[in-house]
């Protein structure tokens, strides 16, 4: 076909403006139509009572989390406690009393054991203690349960400078700044004093910069756990020894257990 003149091109650009002019001219129209009735008539036709809403039911507090399936404990554990609405759970004696080796044949047959709750001191030698030190620095969690001797021991194992404080009336009050997110959160909203059992608290100020108080009052902790490399000390600071499986310490004490 022989090349167009520019006539003929002048008046084939005209064509094509035209067009996209009047295409644009319609979209336009059709928009502001859109806007203008349909849009105003659906905002004001909105029914805010049909939002979608999603809610999380809260799960009752025996049931949050999953419970481990198996601890270690010393001789003085409350095992009835530990066990409440988890009575499979398996408790593994763990040897810490001057017998480095039978301490490390526990650890290392129940590698897998996530928690340990202990109630006195730990006599260790040196062995002993690295190899403890590394099973919680491995991901682990021990707790200890209220007692100038606990305190005494987290003092020694982990170079902490814990200050005992010999008594503060109770109730101690959660500590809802540091409890979300951990098994604390639906805990108990105060703990009481119960007759017959002391409560060992320290001063709030003494806990590592890592450290978090759940429960406290006046300035003292009761209950507290410790970031140590990557697994946790906890401490709750009541005596378990008469108390009934049902005291919301206990409950307190299975939140402990699940950290």
């Amino acid at each position: 076909r022989p090349a167009w003149s520019g006539r003929e091109k002048g008046h084939a650009m005209r064509k094509v403006v035209l067009s996209t002019g009047l295409l644009a001219l319609v979209l336009v129209l059709y928009t502001y139509r859109r806007g203008g009735d349909g849009d105003t008539r659906a905002d004001s036709e909105v029914n805010y009572n049909i939002v979608p809403y999603f809610s999380v039911s809260q799960p009752k507090h025996s049931e949050y989390s999953t419970y481990v399936s198996q601890v270690f404990v010393d001789a003085g554990a409350p095992a009835a406690i530990i066990r409440r609405h988890h009575y499979a759970v398996k408790l593994i004696p763990l040897p810490l009393q001057f017998n480095d080796q039978a301490l490390r044949v526990a650890l290392w047959d129940n590698y897998d054991t996530p928690a340990a709750v202990l109630t006195g001191a730990a006599g260790l030698g040196g062995v002993g203690r690295k190899d403890f030190l590394a099973w919680v620095s491995s991901g682990k969690n021990v707790v200890f349960l209220g007692g100038y001797t606990s305190l005494s021991t987290m003092n020694e194992l982990f170079g902490f400078e814990l200050e005992y404080v010999p008594y503060v009336p109770g109730p101690w009050w959660k500590n809802d700044r540091n409890t979300p997110g951990t098994p604390f959160q639906y805990g108990p909203s105060r703990l009481e004093e119960y007759s017959g059992s002391p409560v060992y608290g320290v001063k709030i100020e003494s806990i590592p910069l890592t450290g978090y108080s759940m429960y406290d009052t006046f300035r003292v902790s009761a209950v507290f756990y410790i970031k140590y490399n990557l697994g946790t000390v906890c401490y709750v600071g009541a005596d378990f020894r008469s108390m009934s499986p049902s005291n919301p310490w206990g409950t307190v004490l299975r939140d402990a257990v699940r950290m």
